[in-house]
């Protein structure tokens, strides 16, 4: 909670390093409401000989900087390229995650059905070799009854 607070601070105080034109394509109520849950004990300052891109910032920073150039800032082809870029990288995470849990999911089942088929040749093995064969006696009998 508390990096986010100080993110807010950041990106509030690059917010008003922007040119008049930029600053208004922001709505209001997206800068107010920056401006109101910021961290006002926590001081950020832009270097000014240093790019954006190089400066200090919390990684929580550069997400909400990130959405608000998607979002207000960027033309409709730059929209386009970053949309693009968060669905594929959405659907690499996806067959991530579905590898990960397929296979622990599939080496599960496997550990369960050998711990199955080692019981049952427990329990097959543990029979007398003469109940065997009384029993195959009997089922042959019954066969030809």
């Amino acid at each position: 909670m508390n990096n986010r607070r100080k993110a807010y601070t950041e990106v509030y105080t690059i917010l008003q390093d922007l040119n008049e034109e930029e600053h208004n394509k922001i709505p209001p109520k997206v800068i107010e409401t920056l401006k109101l849950n910021r961290d006002t004990e926590y001081k950020y300052e832009i270097e000014p000989d240093i790019k954006l891109k190089e400066q200090q910032m919390l990684p929580e920073t550069k997400a909400i900087l990130f959405n608000i150039f998607r979002d207000y800032l960027s033309t409709q082809e730059q929209k386009q390229k970053i949309i693009k870029m968060q669905l594929e990288e959405q659907a690499k995470i996806e067959i991530k995650k579905q590898e990960k849990y397929n296979n622990n999911i599939f080496k599960e089942n496997e550990r369960k059905t050998i711990k199955i088929e080692q019981t049952a040749l427990d329990t097959y093995s543990k029979k007398k070799w003469y109940r065997k064969v009384f029993e195959f006696i009997r089922s042959v009998l019954k066969i030809h009854k």
